[in-house]
């Protein structure tokens, strides 16, 4: 059992969005280019490879096309994701780009693609620094987090090229820690980011300790970091969906919220562009990167073709 298609990126999306979603036949050449020497893996949900530890992997052909042995895998649930090169922000990048995907299915079992031609077409915008996730956004998003955690008398935070940099404290407990960002690279399509904390400190004063855990107080502030980064992925996900709106040839939401529904969005890199000092405001950093849009977001729904 194979899996069998052809990698493209899209170069016109209102024509794509006319010959693909409209009329339902194959893109010319005039709308999508195929991709060579692209990375195509496929894998578990459960267990997503790290390294060489993925189900299968390959690279496409010099016209773009992938063909995976399927056969192990034929009746548990996988996913399959692609990367190609990388462009990067042309502003002052003060990290180095945080790598993810092109292209990531929902959830599917090979067999039930078997004999289809599986091509997938990805539409790339990059976002630039004032469609980012800024210093001022990160000032408001934490004013709601101080508002959601109990407790929480005053928190700050700072945009680094490190990452997200935070500290907070309440009833004479203090806590400091830094987020740093990643494309989501899982199986759930619904997630573009993923994060870890680290240098994470807590104190808390013995009267405190004594009244509440501080497993109980870590958590909590834990819970609260990852509503911060839903925020922050939020925000990038709306971004892109505006970025991509304005080169369709219709603006209608409802049409723009269609096109949207079969695809499936993921970042290929994320970056931190400085924004320096303008004498009002200290110098900082804006979350910035590029979004993928990838049709289907489904691969049981590709045409089949021979």
């Amino acid at each position: 059992m194979r899996l069998r298609g052809t990698l493209y990126e899209i170069t016109n999306i209102g024509s794509f969005v006319q010959e693909y979603m409209t009329n339902r036949s194959q893109p010319g050449t005039s709308s999508v280019s195929p991709v060579p020497n692209a990375r195509v893996i496929l894998d578990g949900l459960n267990q997503p490879g790290r390294g060489s530890a993925f189900l299968v992997e390959s690279n496409t052909d010099g016209t773009g096309r992938f063909d995976l042995d399927v056969s192990m895998s034929s009746d548990m649930p996988v996913f399959l994701s692609a990367s190609g090169r990388a462009d990067v922000s042309k502003g002052i990048i003060e990290s180095e780009p945080q790598s993810g995907r092109w292209y990531r299915s929902s959830p599917f079992v090979p067999h039930a693609v078997d004999g289809k031609q599986c091509d997938v077409y990805v539409a790339r915008v990059a976002i630039p620094r004032e469609a980012g996730f800024s210093q001022p956004r990160l000032t408001t998003a934490l004013a709601e987090t101080k508002k959601e955690v109990a407790n929480l008398e005053w928190i700050k935070g700072k945009i680094k090229p490190e990452g997200i940099t935070l500290s907070c404290g309440g009833k004479g407990a203090t806590a400091s820690g830094r987020v740093v960002l990643n494309p989501d690279t899982s199986a759930d399509p619904s997630k573009i980011l993923h994060h870890t904390v680290e240098e994470f400190r807590l104190e808390l004063p013995w009267l405190v300790g004594l009244v509440v855990s501080k497993d109980t107080v870590e958590a909590s502030l834990r819970a609260g970091l990852a509503d911060l980064v839903a925020e922050v992925g939020k925000q990038l996900r709306l971004s892109a969906i505006r970025l991509l709106s304005a080169q369709l040839p219709c603006s209608d939401p409802t049409a723009v919220d269609k096109i949207v529904s079969k695809a499936t969005l993921s970042f290929s890199h994320l970056e931190y562009e400085a924004i320096p000092a303008d004498g009002q405001s200290k110098a900082s950093c804006t979350i910035v990167g590029e979004a993928c849009f990838g049709f289907p977001g489904t691969l049981e729904s590709a045409d089949a073709r021979p």
